[in-house]
């Protein structure tokens, strides 16, 4: 299936052709199935792109309005949501968890921070007990297990350690305690709504027929669990309790796990959506002092993409690079016009960016998992086609 390149509606300014020849490409050389990509600046709509598959099922076609789940870009959307809550001085990020949460301070997680939570560093990247796919659909739940559970002993876990699913449930928790509404109503009743945004922490019942049915590429799995097998047990703790890719890809497309609140790894949006939200956070990042925001103030944005760690995950053994606030910072192989992007990758290679300096925002959303890391080009053949279209033409 190749893609249309440019469907009846989309947006191709002119100097970002570039960008639709390699979404193009991404259909005819690189595997694609079904995606979006999009670029807005200044609060312009400048690139707008869709194509191919929605479900290779049933043929439907990828639209418009076509939804995504975005994975672990995710965890990009639920900082922003707890940055929300800094704006409004209602908590503050060097705070303790506990001081909010006070069921937190068991076994001795007393002193540890809500910046700590939301940049990988708080020692809490796996839940120690045992649950199962079915089990983590329960925020509530899940979130009550690491309030009782003591931090990790283990010395590579007193750094930056990623974890794909516990700092959301923590940071979700915290939000329904300061705000008395769980995430999910909170994003959508602040954020979502007054802003326009189609993006959903758990998808409502009238737009399930509009999401992407999610799909492994031919050697995803087998890589994905490769990497992860091993006697080790943090590592198992961390990427197998439960398996954020399980061998059953039908299970990202089942109404209970798009219905459900997992903060750090399931909300759902347009590529449109993603990018408008970035491009706002962008603008927010390089106004003058004192000049009203969008959604947050200049020191809050200065704060939450300033470098707040910067080291290699000792498991996984990537390079990651946070942001306060718990952006994560420009990294390969994720290109930038300016070297200072923030927002938050996902597992299987969606990308979803704020560009400040030049007061952009980027997303593309895709539904074919295919490769971790740098041998997927899809996103990075985007990014940097747009970088430079946005260089150029400063």
């Amino acid at each position: 299936m190749t893609a249309t390149l440019q469907p009846e509606g989309a947006a191709v300014e002119p100097g970002c052709e570039a960008v639709a020849e390699e979404f193009a490409r991404n259909f005819t050389d690189r595997g694609e199935l079904g995606a979006a990509f999009a670029l807005y600046r200044g609060g312009r709509l400048v690139v707008d792109l869709w194509g191919g598959v929605a479900d290779s099922r049933t043929g439907r076609p990828w639209g418009r309005d076509t939804l995504q789940i975005i994975f672990s870009g995710s965890k990009g959307i639920v900082v922003t949501a707890l940055l929300l809550l800094v704006e409004r001085e209602q908590l503050r990020l060097d705070d303790a968890v506990a001081r909010y949460w006070p069921e937190f301070a068991a076994a001795g997680k007393h002193g540890i921070t809500i910046r700590q939570v939301a940049t990988f560093t708080a020692a809490m990247p796996a839940l120690r007990v045992s649950v199962s796919q079915d089990d983590i659909l329960d925020a509530r739940a899940m979130a009550a297990l690491l309030a009782a559970q003591e931090p990790e002993s283990d010395p590579r876990a007193h750094g930056l350690m990623y974890g794909p699913f516990t700092s959301g449930w923590i940071i979700g928790e915290l939000v329904r305690r300061v705000d008395g509404r769980p995430l999910d109503a909170f994003f959508r009743q602040e954020i979502a709504r007054p802003h326009g945004l189609d993006l959903h922490f758990g998808v409502p019942d009238r737009d399930l027929a509009r999401v992407a049915r999610t799909e492994y590429g031919t050697e995803f799995l087998a890589q994905f669990s490769g990497f992860f097998a091993n006697a080790d047990p943090l590592t198992r703790r961390v990427w197998s309790n439960p398996m954020p890719f399980p061998p059953h890809e039908d299970l990202w497309s089942a109404r209970e796990r798009l219905q459900a609140l997992i903060p750090a790894v399931n909300v759902a949006g347009t590529a449109r959506d993603f990018a408008r939200l970035y491009g706002m956070l962008a603008e927010d990042a390089m106004r003058a002092p004192g000049e009203r925001p969008h959604l947050l103030s200049r020191p809050v944005l200065d704060d939450a993409r300033g470098v707040h760690v910067r080291a290699t995950d000792p498991l996984i053994d990537v390079p990651m690079s946070y942001g306060g606030g718990g952006y994560r910072l420009r990294t390969q192989p994720r290109p930038g016009p300016d070297g200072v992007s923030f927002g938050h990758d996902g597992g299987g290679g969606s990308a979803n960016q704020a560009w400040p300096r030049v007061g952009a925002g980027v997303s593309y959303v895709m539904n074919r998992l295919i490769a971790l890391g740098p041998d997927d080009r899809r996103a990075s053949s985007l990014l940097s086609a747009a970088a430079s279209a946005l260089t150029v033409h400063d």
